[in-house]
């Protein structure tokens, strides 16, 4: 079994992270399962694409597209919503968003919904991308709030759940000035190439890992996640306004 997972996180902390998920699976199924991810989100969302993942780990916006145009199907959504927060170092003068005009903010991967939020934010706050601001992305988020404790950028924009995953360390220094709009979190396909019984069958593992067992629980808390349950088709459907805007950015790299 393969299970990808988006890489917002470096590799080396997205196998961390999920290795007891991992070795549960391994242990219920009796069999190898390799958790694998990608160099780049636009190299994960091209792989998705083309159903090279038995199971995916993936961002919603990813994943309202892996169904919709690759025949994806979703299982469980965290039952915590998705939200960016908008950070600046302690020591700067900084503190509010209108203070960010002629400033350079740096996001995740320009494909990332967390960068689509920032953006949405800075605009409802009357600062435009590359007029009023100055956008850099990163490869993730953890870079990106890397970059902006060394004093190379004035602010971030990180996901709120990346921020909290982070280590203290990571998060000393940093101050959130403003917080974006919700959207639903990360989600959990089968591909299309998995039965409908195998798919369930791994639903009822996720459960009984993350509802049912130490280890899991402590996954569960540590991802933020609050649970997981099954997406409604309302809350799959929120996501569609994210997909022209996604499709457009994968489109300029062509």
């Amino acid at each position: 079994m393969e299970i990808g997972i988006f890489p917002y996180l470096s590799t080396r902390a997205l196998l961390s992270t999920y290795q007891p998920l991992q070795q549960f699976l391994e242990q219920k199924l009796n069999r190898k399962v390799n958790l694998v991810t990608a160099p780049d989100m636009r190299t994960f969302v091209a792989r998705t694409q083309e159903n090279a993942y038995m199971y995916v780990v993936t961002a919603p916006h990813f994943a309202r597209l892996a169904q919709l145009d690759s025949s994806y199907r979703p299982l469980l959504r965290a039952n915590r919503n998705l939200a960016g927060v908008l950070l600046v170092r302690k020591d700067s003068a900084i503190r509010n968003i209108e203070q960010l005009r002629g400033k350079t903010v740096v996001t995740p991967d320009s494909l990332a919904i967390i960068s689509l939020l920032g953006v949405e934010l800075l605009k409802r706050n009357g600062l435009v991308a590359s007029k009023d601001v100055i956008i850099q992305s990163l490869p993730t988020h953890n870079a990106a709030v890397v970059i902006l404790q060394n004093g190379a950028v004035d602010a971030a924009v990180v996901s709120l759940t990346a921020f909290l995953q982070m280590t203290p360390e990571q998060r000393a220094g940093l101050s959130v000035i403003a917080q974006t709009a919700e959207v639903p979190h990360v989600m959990y396909l089968a591909g299309a190439k998995v039965n409908t019984a195998d798919a369930d069958a791994f639903v009822l593992l996720l459960r009984q890992f993350t509802e049912h067992t130490a280890e899991g629980k402590q996954f569960i808390e540590s991802l933020g996640y609050q649970g997981l349950r099954a997406p409604t088709e309302q809350e799959l459907r929120s996501l569609d306004p994210y997909l022209d805007m996604l499709k457009a950015d994968l489109a300029k790299a062509r």
